[in-house]
């Protein structure tokens, strides 16, 4: 029998709220400040085995006034952000100022209402499809790292991470998430730079440029744009410095909706890789990255 939810009060109460935070909640509000608004189903493939067990937890912290949420009338799911409270509690972790109640309030309903959500909320689809698929194997792990290098040129991926399997193979990423605001010139001029990037810093030449697009449409246009980018990156010579993944997501992916019904995040073969035939899987890309990357590999 599952144990009875005892309802949060929102007194202010330092201690009351303390007293009933567990390691996984301060984990979430650290979360939340990283990641600015996740739906009940981002949090659920990070943090809960269920989705019972995460609508349960997620209204006691609402409840706390350590989470706000709102949604709105086109979608049924709630929009988590960080509260007043859990701000503060962030501020105390950090030794911080903690930010004023209006001020905490505003910057809440800004990430709700913010113009970038809808590409916010994308990249962090991004990776709890990978979570999502990873919560119940033993033989991958997801991680995500910050790379402090890239500031010097002037990059900002919209995410980095790595995935690991049990055999020793490891894939480090980063991401651009398009939403189609861009266009395909201003999108493949990127490549260009990641491409500065790893040439400049040998110790990230094994990571590789994932692209995620918004449509078929928008790939099949790309494809030729990002591949003659590409190319002019190296000489006929050359084996690449950077490797490039592309590949689409749908709208339920992109907002986690339905994740029960998501393809395995490792094993879908939808990335195609510019310079190489085929589509491939997450699992298959270390091992493909390598032989490209292979001096000796025929012309």
């Amino acid at each position: 029998m599952c144990a009875k939810r005892i309802p949060g009060t929102n007194t202010g109460d330092f201690n009351e709220i303390t007293n009933r935070l567990t390691s996984r909640d301060f984990d979430i509000l650290e979360a939340l400040e990283k990641y600015k608004i996740m739906t009940a189903g981002m949090l659920e493939a990070q943090f809960f085995p269920s989705r019972h067990q995460a609508g349960a937890r997620l209204l006691t912290l609402f409840e706390l006034g350590l989470l706000d949420r709102w949604r709105s009338p086109e979608s049924k799911a709630y929009r988590y952000v960080l509260g007043w409270r859990g701000q503060h509690i962030r501020a105390a972790i950090k030794g911080e100022k903690p930010p004023r109640k209006q001020d905490a309030i505003f910057q809440a309903q800004h990430r709700f209402l913010s113009q970038h959500r809808a590409h916010t909320e994308g990249v962090n689809a991004f990776f709890c499809r990978l979570y999502y698929s990873a919560r119940n194997r033993s033989d991958v792990k997801v991680k995500e790292w910050s790379d402090l290098d890239l500031g010097v040129l002037s990059i900002k991926p919209d995410g980095t991470g790595e995935v690991s399997w049990q055999d020793g193979q490891t894939l480090r990423f980063w991401l651009e998430h398009d939403r189609g605001t861009e266009t395909l010139k201003y999108l493949a001029r990127k490549i260009t730079s990641y491409n500065d990037k790893v040439r400049r810093y040998v110790d990230r030449r094994d990571t590789v440029l994932l692209f995620e697009l918004s449509s078929q449409r928008r790939l099949r246009n790309f494809l030729p744009v990002a591949t003659d980018t590409w190319k002019s990156c190296m000489a006929e010579w050359e084996n690449p410095s950077l490797i490039v993944g592309i590949s689409i997501a749908t709208q339920n992916e992109r907002t986690f909706t339905r994740p029960e019904e998501f393809p395995d995040a490792f094993n879908d073969r939808r990335w195609q890789i510019l310079g190489w035939s085929g589509t491939y899987n997450l699992t298959e890309l270390p091992t493909l990255a390598a032989e490209m990357r292979n001096p000796n590999r025929p012309a």
